[in-house]
Order: structure tokens, then C-alpha cells, then sequence
């Protein structure tokens, strides 16, 4: 409540500072889209971007020597870093003064610096322009769940796409992937979008040798153990692309065993000696796995019947950590090393079964027990009952 009354106050107080202001005489469109931007909060009026008479109540305002419109996007991008290039202006923020250099830096801005492209996305494509908000606003252009149509604004476009010799369907697959379903379906907001791997202002998309690293900022265990693996060295010669030849770029499914298999004969296909050691490692993954799933269900169904299997869930969140594991370690292709790992998850399944069949047997002899006692209790109601009859 609190906290609405203080945005509504800010809200007041902009809409009656943009009151004064004459520009809001011609431009209310605008200052709609103004009143609740990040610039308006940090108290920026028009004047402080567009310059301009802020006293003059029609188009003489314009004929002011300082007022300026850019009119092309290079002036726009050179605007906004008017500010966002300022240590003084950016320190209270916290906010970043290197944007306009690593712009300069990306695919955008070498188009845009060294060749004049207008077609270009700068500043106002993804940030907006008077409705510009934080980018931890849920509404914000730049927020997580809104990114890829920001890029798809572009990126989705065939005939802008095709000037470029650029695929328009990127967005398309990147929302059939596990990352979009990690954002949209599960709310997950560090998984990846577009900027997580090719970057925001630097946007550069990564080179074959450069993928690697990319992916392994986050996976950074399976970047680890690939290096490791023979797929390294070819991948080092550059007949093979890290990560994107079994994973793909955009349409990044989840790692599964079924990946694993179907993957290999894209390369393996006439090869027996590599597509019977992809069948050992399936195998032995499959089978922890199915070990695991059986001692799931068990410990279901012992947790209904009413046993006390709190010790068994503990170790059922071992054996899916020792699976887990085990999933990343087919990266090394190498099944002497993932044997300990599908070893020791296939123990503690072991174990959980073991320690399940001893609290059923334990429940079974408790109700045995109660056999005799409720038979006890049977004859001793007959008898009172025998007793009570014989009573005047």
C-alpha cells in the first residue's frame, strides 16, 4: 500500500511538473508515454534530450539554436551517451558508461559506425524511446520475458533478414527450446535469451571457436569435461563445432540420453566401434536411471502406506545428484570413467531398496503382533458381555 501511494506521489509530481512545461501543449502522445519512463523518475524533462524555448508555447520553441531532433541513428545513439557516457550523471544509478564503445563494438554498430546502415537497431529499437522503462520492469522492452520479441522485431523480419543473408526464424526456434521453457513455462529469469549468449550492447554473435566458452559460462562442469574428451581436439581443428554440432544453437532441446544416441550417428553413422561405445554409455546411463526410478516409486508408495521414509528421500536426492552427474559425464566418452559414477548411483538405489523392504517387513510383523491382541480383546468383550447377562 505503501509503496503505491509513493509511486502515485511521483506520478503527481511528474504529471504536474509536465504541466508547466510547453512542450505537453503539441506533444501529449509523448508525454503519456513520458510520465512513467525511467527518465521521467529521475526527474529529466523534454528540454534535457531535445533541447529547445521551454517557455514558448507553439512550434517557436523549435527555433530555439540549442533545440535538436535527431534525424538519423548514429545522432541517436550519440544522444543518449551524452548521459549514459557521464560518470557524474551515471554513478547515482549505478548504470554502466561504456555502453556507446561496446555498441560500437557489436554487429549494429559497426553497421551503423563504419557503413552507414540506417536499417540498424540502436538505443530507441530495443529500449523504446519517451516509454523507455528500468530494465527490471516487468513491461520494460529489455525484460527477460519480452526480449525475444524485442529482437524479433528484426530478427523475425524475412525481408530485412534477407538483406543480410541472415536466417528470420532464430526467434521461432529459440521458443521451441529448453531455455524459452526454462523463462516462460518455469519463470526462470537467469535462464538464457538472446542477449545471454550474443550480449546487449557488444552484440556479437560468438565465432565456432568461441562457442565453447559461451555455453560454458553456464555449463561450465560439461565445458570442463568436453575439453577432456576426444571431440576436443577435433573441435580445436575446426571439424567439428563445440556444443552446437550435438546441441544446436536456437532450438536447444534438453540434454537426454535419446540426444545422446541420435546425435552420434550424424557423424558416426558408418562407424560400429563408435556407435557400440555410445550404446555401452546409453546403457549404463539408462539403467542408473531406471534403477532410480524404481526406487522412486517405492519410496511413494511406502510414504502412502504411512512409513516413516524421510532417511530414503534424502537418498533418493543423492541417487538423482549421482545421475545428474552421471548425464554430464558422457561428455568425456570414455565409460571407464562414468562406470564409478553409474556405480555408486545404482548403490545408493541399493540401499534405499534394502533399507524400504526392511520397514515393510517391520510394518508386517507390527500387524501380526496386533493379531493375538485383537483376538485377546475379541475374548474379553465376549466375556464381559457373558458377564453382564448373568447380573440380576
Amino acid at each position: 500500500m505503501i509503496g503505491r501511494i509513493l509511486a502515485g506521489l511521483v506520478l503527481s509530481a511528474v504529471a504536474g511538473w509536465a504541466a508547466d512545461v510547453s512542450c505537453l501543449t503539441c506533444h501529449e502522445k509523448q508525454q503519456q508515454d513520458f510520465s512513467a519512463s525511467a527518465h521521467a523518475q529521475a526527474g529529466l524533462a523534454c528540454v534535457d534530450c531535445h533541447g529547445g524555448d521551454p517557455k514558448a508555447t507553439d512550434e517557436t520553441a523549435h527555433a530555439a539554436g540549442n533545440f535538436q531532433r535527431p534525424d538519423n541513428k548514429k545522432a541517436i545513439a550519440e544522444l543518449c551517451a551524452s548521459c549514459h557516457s557521464d560518470v557524474r550523471k551515471m554513478n547515482p544509478f549505478g548504470l554502466p558508461t561504456d555502453q556507446l564503445d561496446r555498441y560500437k563494438t557489436s554487429k549494429h554498430g559497426e553497421q551503423l559506425f563504419e557503413h552507414n546502415d540506417e536499417k540498424v537497431a540502436v538505443c530507441t529499437d530495443c529500449h523504446g524511446v519517451h516509454d523507455i522503462l528500468k530494465a527490471k520492469s516487468p513491461r520494460a522492452h529489455v525484460y527477460p520475458t519480452n526480449i525475444p520479441e524485442t529482437c524479433g522485431r528484426c530478427h523475425g523480419n524475412p525481408q530485412l533478414m534477407d538483406q543480410y543473408k541472415l536466417p528470420s526464424d532464430v526467434v521461432t526456434q529459440y521458443l521451441t527450446s529448453y531455455h524459452a521453457h526454462m523463462v516462460f513455462q518455469k519463470g526462470d529469469l537467469s535462464a538464457p535469451t538472446c542477449v545471454t549468449c550474443h550480449g546487449s550492447h557488444g552484440a556479437t554473435p560468438p565465432g565456432t571457436a568461441q562457442v565453447g566458452e559461451v555455453c560454458g559460462k553456464c555449463h561450465s562442469r560439461q565445458a570442463d569435461l568436453f575439453m577432456k574428451s576426444p571431440h576436443a581436439e577435433v573441435a580445436a581443428a575446426g571439424a567439428f563445432s563445440e556444443c552446437v554440432s550435438c546441441h544446436g544453437n536456437h532450438a536447444i532441446q534438453k540434454a537426454t540420453v535419446e540426444l545422446f544416441g541420435k546425435t552420434c550417428i550424424e557423424c558416426h553413422a558408418n562407424d560400429p566401434k563408435q556407435l557400440a561405445l555410445r550404446d555401452q554409455i546409453v546403457g549404463m546411463i539408462e539403467s542408473a536411471k531406471g534403477a532410480y526410478e524404481r526406487a522412486k516409486l517405492r519410496v511413494h508408495d511406502a510414504t502412502v502406506q504411512g512409513l516413516a521414509t524421510e532417511d530414503e528421500q534424502l537418498l533418493l536426492q543423492e541417487a538423482n545428484t549421482q545421475i545428474t552427474q552421471l548425464e554430464a559425464m558422457q561428455h568425456l566418452l570414455n565409460q571407464e570413467e562414468l562406470r564409478p559414477a553409474a556405480t555408486r548411483a545404482e548403490d545408493v538405489v541399493a540401499d534405499i531398496l534394502r533399507d524400504i523392504n526392511h520397514l515393510e517387513t517391520i510394518e508386517l510383523w507390527k500387524r501380526h503382533a496386533l493379531v493375538p491382541i485383537w483376538i485377546f480383546l475379541g475374548l474379553m468383550a465376549v466375556v464381559f458381555w457373558a458377564k453382564r447377562r448373568q447380573l440380576p
